[in-house]
């Protein structure tokens, strides 16, 4: 994150497909979720090619559904969908979990803040950065890098929704960020 803020990380893009990036994320951590008996669904999509860094967008949904399988009940369920937009594609992660206190969610994309103090990195089963409190804020840098956004969309008590959306044209890219 530190080299990322000296503008010292490199961003290597090239062309991909954010629906088949999205599945191989989602199907990467279904062993973690079937632990918990969680359901991971991924909605059919139609191809979605981007321009973007795969290992950093890996790394994004990686932790968003990391976060999602932490706090979603055994038995819950975690829906990972793609589309196009206007200009762009989005992803969207849904859990069924207990949703983020209100007065937590402005901040959830800060470095090291954490909702819930008694959750430790002993705690986790993924071994991500969970716990440190780094994953929304790095899943949020990668979005901003790719010049497009990510947003907590809804988070109650029947679920948390974070939504990421991404340009798909080449040329607004530039090598250096």
């Amino acid at each position: 994150m530190t080299r990322a803020d000296a503008g010292q990380y490199p961003v290597n893009f090239r062309e991909l497909y954010l629906d088949e990036l999205a599945t191989d994320c989602a199907h990467s951590v279904r062993t973690l979720a079937a632990a918990k008996s969680i359901t991971l669904a991924v909605e059919p999509s139609e191809e979605l090619p981007i321009c973007g860094d795969e290992s950093l967008l890996s790394r994004m949904l990686l932790n968003l559904l990391d976060n999602a399988i932490k706090y979603t009940p055994p038995g819950g369920k975690i829906t990972v969908a793609t589309s196009a937009t206007a200009g762009g594609a989005q992803v969207t992660v849904t859990d069924n979990g207990p949703g983020i206190q209100p007065e937590f969610q402005p901040r959830i994309f800060e470095r090291f803040f954490r909702a819930d103090q008694a959750r430790t990195r002993a705690n986790s089963q993924s071994g991500s950065t969970s716990g440190a409190g780094l994953g929304l804020s790095i899943a949020k840098w990668v979005a901003e890098a790719h010049h497009g956004t990510l947003v907590l969309t809804r988070s109650d008590t029947s679920g948390t929704v974070f939504r990421v959306s991404l340009p798909t044209t080449a040329g607004t890219f530039s090598e250096a960020n």
